[in-house]
């Protein structure tokens, strides 16, 4: 029996290998970035943790596209914002910053381009940080990048085409799981 695909699905894979392209390329910057001793993360002390996090960047991402259902181009966005901050600050993606320079991306990037988005009480609970961080991700990265969150067109193109061209050993993307059950329960947590 032939399935025929509806046009979520088509998107729904097409923001999930964004996803897994995004992670592959964050991952290479910061494993290359490790071997570097040098790095200062001054300007970006903000996004730094003393301790690098036991979710990987591909799992992070993943968790917040479950629990935020972003689209493709927001996806992008979120690494255009993050290699903004990163060339004004003269600062390189590691580990030790990496998932807070994503969510401050991310919340900036779902705001700027989403209809709909949540509270920061509910971006703190994704992220795994308290409000009064997120308050402060969010402010930090807005001043880094002199509040600047518009995208030229042609800027979005060539980020988006790189993403898209970009090959991928590990593409796993098929083999995600979601459950929207626990998507309710988490926002439904959050409200009470």
């Amino acid at each position: 029996m032939n399935r025929i695909f509806s046009r979520d699905d088509i998107k729904i894979k097409e923001e999930k290998r964004i996803i897994q392209k995004i992670s592959d390329l964050l991952t290479d910057i910061c494993d290359e970035n490790k071997k570097k001793n040098n790095l200062i993360y001054k300007p970006l002390k903000c996004f730094y943790t003393p301790n690098i996090p036991l979710i990987s960047v591909k799992d992070y991402l993943q968790h917040i596209y479950k629990y935020t259902k972003i689209n493709a181009s927001t996806i992008v966005i979120i690494l255009i914002y993050i290699d903004r901050i990163c060339n004004i600050t003269k600062c390189k993606p590691s580990y030790y910053i990496i998932h807070k320079l994503i969510l401050g991306a991310m919340m900036l990037a779902i705001k700027y381009n989403e209809d709909e988005f949540y509270s920061l009480k509910y971006y703190a609970k994704i992220g795994g940080v308290s409000l009064s961080e997120i308050t402060n991700l969010e402010y930090n990265f807005l001043s880094l990048i002199d509040f600047n969150l518009y995208i030229k067109q042609d800027l979005f193109d060539k980020y988006n085409d790189y993403i898209l061209s970009s090959d991928s050993d590990d593409d796993d993307s098929d083999n995600w799981d979601y459950d929207d059950k626990e998507n309710e329960d988490i926002k439904n947590e959050i409200k009470e």
